[in-house]
């Protein structure tokens, strides 16, 4: 059986633990004092005590109570002032950590004081700094023997303890609230700059307040010049002379030899510092390698002229300062390339004018027959083309005369784009060109190959030679001025006004379809012949049709025919030549409107993927 001492010894010490742990738990300053009266109170089984604080500034201060006697209500005067054991504390007569004394606030007050006279003063210290009191209240005969003293000054000492870590966490606490107003106020500056330069030089002085640091500079990694940059910097000393961006290491991107955390940077080096860091004489060092999109641009770092061992909490807000400076980075990436994808829209825009004004701005009107043509490219620019060339009269036709062009020109159609200001009377001819044609590939290269193609073929037919010798001899000016592989689809057809009857010849293309009124089906006008372009001397075939009343004739590109859907069909010969077949009777116009609406109902949404380009030729019932 353990003595009466021992297991005294025992309880108290199981007391003076179970203190510990309950404060351990506690996290914020009036946690801990309610706990720790309450607890201190137990030890000894006292039932009335209270903690005084004590600040430099103000002096003393009433925390916490517990249980005090009617006497001494709170608030009131009792409470106000100084009393004996603050005044024997402030003059150094209370050398020990645990005294009694006699209460001058119970001695004062009126009423009921339940018998108490006297308290036990328990300092509260953090090594030299005197913290508060924890007054425990007795009788006036009540003692306190030396083991109660020790058990107090160790409640003391824990109580101290968990006092300065409340007020440590409760000054983390306000150091994090205005890290992160720093923060949130440096991501809307950053947010709100225009330019890069000043955006990165506020960030490097937010990052050097934050961290409590001498310096922080950003060192851009210049992949293509081999060499490491100093883009922003605060703390440092520079040059005067110096260019900015300044180049701080002109061997090496990336500085791989800097350690992350260093005590002593120079020592802790794996290399030898550049000249113009080891210039600075940093200390204390905390690095962090800045990546964008998974690749390494440079790296963030904070130092110090004297020796510094920085934290991982330290690490982590470097880190929060690398988030915003890899947003501010993407930032400016994404705006340079706005800017250089808006001056590509403008000259895409310029060059789609350029182009537009290569195809004709309106449709002829040929006595006794209808023309409609229309154009709409899968993106800003296309190659698809077509052209309307008006002819000399072949030998021993009788030119029109000035009057008959005056009196029977009349623009019929035109392309989406232009406005009915602009038609004007464009041919009145014997003979009419017709071109359609599409160049193998899509945007600029394709509008450059088309303007190139556009021009050469129509040099070579304005002077009335056969189709087949148009397309032989515009291959070979291809051939001769084309280095970029590209090649061209052309189906060329002359039209003799007069008579009806179509001559045409095949580079490659999709063949038109022409609906008969005779017959009333729809058949192909085929020709042997491959794309401009590719071989040097391709033989073309002549082929010839007549068109009579009411014959429709559809020239077209294969934006159309292979249009695709959701299931990768493609809209196909069958359903445009249905589509012909059901819209034969009406007007050339109101055909294409037909073929469009027929287009897009098929693909079902899915964007246009091919320019699409269509010439209907109808000749009137009646014209003989």
């Amino acid at each position: 059986m353990p003595s009466n001492d021992s297991q005294q010894r025992l309880q108290a010490l199981a007391a003076l633990n179970e203190l510990a742990q309950v404060l351990n738990a506690a996290l914020n300053l009036r946690e801990v004092l309610d706990r720790a009266l309450e607890h201190a109170l137990g030890l000894l089984n006292f039932s009335t005590g209270w903690i005084f604080l004590h600040d430099e500034q103000t002096g003393y201060s009433l925390a916490v109570r517990h249980n005090v006697p009617p006497a001494l209500p709170y608030p009131g005067p009792a409470w106000q002032g100084d009393c004996d054991c603050q005044e024997l504390c402030r003059s150094g007569r209370l050398d020990k950590t645990v005294h009694l004394v006699t209460c001058s606030r119970l001695r004062g007050a009126l009423g009921d004081k339940w018998g108490l006279a006297r308290h036990v003063s328990v300092l509260l210290r953090s090594n030299d700094e005197l913290l508060g009191i924890l007054n425990l209240a007795m009788a006036q005969w009540g003692r306190i023997g030396p083991f109660e003293q020790h058990v107090l000054a160790t409640a003391g000492n824990i109580v101290g303890a968990a006092i300065v870590r409340a007020r440590l966490y409760e000054q983390a606490k306000i150091r994090r609230v205005q890290e992160q107003r720093a923060l949130l106020n440096l991501s809307q500056d950053l947010l709100l700059s225009e330019a890069l330069e000043p955006a990165l030089q506020r960030l490097a002085r937010v990052g050097a307040r934050l961290l409590e640091a001498d310096a922080c500079a950003f060192i851009e990694a210049d992949e293509l010049a081999g060499r490491a940059v100093l883009r922003a910097a605060h703390g440092w000393q520079l040059p005067h002379d110096a260019p900015w961006p300044v180049s701080l290491d002109a061997t090496s991107p990336h500085l791989w030899y800097l350690p992350e955390r260093a005590n002593e940077l120079a020592a802790e080096s794996l290399s030898p510092l550049p000249t113009l860091l080891a210039a600075q004489g940093f200390m204390g060092h905390l690095g962090l390698a800045v990546e964008l999109g998974g690749v390494p641009v440079g790296t963030l770092m904070v130092n110090t002229h004297a020796t510094r061992h920085f934290f991982e909490e330290e690490g982590q807000l470097l880190a929060l300062l690398g988030n915003l400076l890899i947003q501010t980075l993407e930032r400016e990436r994404l705006s340079q390339e706005a800017l250089a994808r808006e001056k590509l829209e403008q000259e895409l825009d310029l060059a789609r004018e350029i182009q537009a004004s290569f195809l004709p701005d309106c449709c002829p009107h040929v006595p006794g027959y209808q023309i409609w043509a229309y154009y709409r490219a899968a993106r800003q620019v296309g190659g698809d083309f077509f052209d309307f060339i008006e002819l000399p009269s072949a030998p021993g036709q009788a030119a029109p005369s000035a009057a008959n062009r005056a009196s029977s020109l009349v623009v019929r159609g035109s392309k989406r784009f232009v406005q009915q200001s602009a038609l004007r009377d464009c041919y009145n001819a014997q003979r009419l060109g017709i071109v359609i044609a599409d160049v193998t590939d899509k945007g600029v290269p394709a509008a450059l190959f088309m303007a190139l193609s556009r021009t050469l073929l129509r040099a070579t037919a304005i002077d009335g030679r056969r189709p087949d010798e148009v397309l032989q001899r515009a291959n070979r000016l291809i051939l001769a001025d084309s280095r970029a592989g590209l090649f061209v689809t052309c189906f060329y057809a002359i039209l003799e006004t007069a008579t009806g009857e179509v001559s045409f010849a095949n580079g490659g293309h999709n063949y038109p379809l022409l609906w008969e009124a005779a017959t009333g089906e729809v058949r192909q006008l085929r020709a042997q012949g491959i794309v401009l372009g590719i071989v040097p001397d391709p033989r073309f075939e002549v082929q010839y049709c007549t068109l009579q009343p009411g014959d429709v004739l559809l020239f077209y590109t294969d934006g159309v025919t292979e249009a695709m859907n959701l299931e990768r069909d493609l809209f196909g010969d069958e359903r445009l030549t249905a589509v012909l077949e059901a819209n034969h009777q009406r007007s050339p116009q109101e055909i294409v409107h037909a073929v469009l609406a027929a287009v897009a109902s098929f693909v079902g949404g899915q964007s246009q993927s091919d320019d699409i380009t269509m010439v209907v030729l109808k000749r009137e019932v009646g014209e003989r």
